[in-house]
């Protein structure tokens, strides 16, 4: 499998940073694959990319997973609520390509987070900007806000139709936003799945003219 960087997915343009809802998706790796490839195996790896997505403070996640090895059912709880959260929001991405409705319990699921995740979560004015200031210390849900708030903003507004899947024929099933001014991107990355697709038509093409 290639070796890619699940933080910053490539763009036609380069590296860039996608919504923080796609990059947290695409944690499920070659999904239209069985089985997929999952990247976030337990509690510990979450917390570690919510550190490397500065979701929170590094100091609020060493006392979180602190709190964890010391309870495991809680942190195991919060985990599990994470990957149904995960599978959530892709459901309800590919409900929008494809047109058809998400399940209703994906629905319940994403707004119940809604409505609960909110307490221990602000925004804070750091180096000039706004940032994500997360204090779960009472409410472990406090975490996923900052994705489900990024979801619900994608979900909802005028970028919502650029929302793609990658063709790769490998079966990726990443997701992406196709920023390009065609609409016409196809992979997740130039660097990767769009590069292999392009040796593989060279390589037919070739092989077709050899024929004649």
């Amino acid at each position: 499998m290639p070796n890619r960087n699940e933080t910053n997915p490539q763009s036609e343009g380069g590296l860039v940073r996608e919504d923080l809802a796609i990059r947290f998706v695409n944690t499920a790796a070659w999904r239209l694959r069985t089985p997929s490839e999952e990247r976030l195996p337990d509690a510990a790896a979450l917390l570690t990319w919510l550190k490397t997505n500065e979701v929170a403070d590094p100091e609020s996640l060493e006392v979180v997973l602190q709190a964890w090895q010391e309870d495991l059912e809680r942190g195991r709880s919060i985990y599990e609520t994470a990957i149904g959260l995960r599978e959530a929001i892709y459901s309800f991405l590919v409900a929008r390509m494809t047109g058809q409705a998400p399940p209703p319990a994906n629905v319940a699921l994403f707004n119940q987070l809604l409505c609960r995740g909110a307490e221990g979560t602000e925004l804070a004015w750091r180096s000039g900007d706004f940032a994500w200031c997360v204090r779960p210390y009472g409410n472990d849900l406090a975490l996923l806000t900052p994705i489900i708030v990024s979801a619900a903003d994608l979900m909802t507004g005028p970028r919502a139709g650029r929302v793609k899947q990658c063709q790769d024929d490998r079966g990726c099933g990443w997701l992406f936003v196709d920023e390009s001014r065609a609409q016409n991107r196809r992979w997740c990355s130039m660097g990767d799945c769009g590069n292999r697709a392009k040796a593989h038509r060279h390589y037919q093409r070739t092989r077709e003219a050899e024929r004649f």
